[in-house]
């Protein structure tokens, strides 16, 4: 006799937490982008009177549009009764926006503050190794926080799900074309920072921002 599979019920308290850090998120944002010009560094552009952080602010407005985006398809997943239980598929698909928009939070604050952090170090002269550590510190702790939003997260989600092997893989792959995409945008920028206008054609300066703390 086959086994029957029992429906799939989650707490909706564990989505109104997810919601919880979304919103933390977007606040975090918010601030982060008001504060962009005032960093030193960025591009000059004529008839702007700040220079212009791109590949940051791209960051920072991807995490604001992925936790936006996080957020419908948390509520989505919730039922719409008297309880209100999760039961869609929709629930682990916000988890994986969610852990995205939370590793462009912080790409989009350490990467510029690593720029100030050498600023400093250039017109401070005589204090080097601790300038070195000051920086070597923080971009080590960014790029930890990182990596642990942009991998071991989604990772941990997928293993946890308690949905079908099939749905797991597609939103597992769906969530690395997500980033092949973004990381091709994230290239983009970074080349007009540089000055240059051509788009990438070589893969590698795309691979290459799937481990952006590095670039930093």
């Amino acid at each position: 006799m086959p086994e029957v599979r029992k429906p799939i019920r989650i707490a909706v308290n564990v989505m109104r937490t997810r919601l919880t850090v979304i919103g933390f998120n977007i606040a975090i944002v918010s601030f982060q982008i008001a504060q962009l010009p005032g960093i030193t560094g960025g591009v000059s552009v004529p008839g702007i009177d700040h220079p212009l952080h791109l590949t940051a602010g791209v960051e920072l407005y991807m995490a604001l549009a992925l936790s936006l985006i996080a957020m419908i398809a948390f509520i989505m997943s919730c039922g719409l009764d008297e309880v209100g239980i999760c039961t869609h598929w929709s629930l682990i698909a916000g988890d994986l926006l969610m852990y995205l928009a939370l590793a462009y939070t912080i790409a989009g604050f350490f990467a510029p503050l690593a720029a100030s952090i050498r600023n400093v170090a250039m017109n401070l002269p005589g204090h080097p190794a601790q300038t070195l550590i000051l920086q070597e510190a923080v971009l080590i702790a960014g790029g930890i926080a990182w990596f642990l939003a942009m991998y071991l997260g989604p990772l941990v989600s997928l293993m946890r799900s308690p949905f079908s092997l099939t749905i797991n893989l597609s939103l597992g792959i769906g969530y690395f074309l997500i980033l092949l995409l973004l990381s091709w945008v994230n290239a983009q920028a970074g080349l007009i920072e540089i000055k240059s206008g051509s788009f990438v054609t070589e893969p590698g300066m795309v691979l290459r921002e799937l481990a952006q703390p590095f670039r930093w």
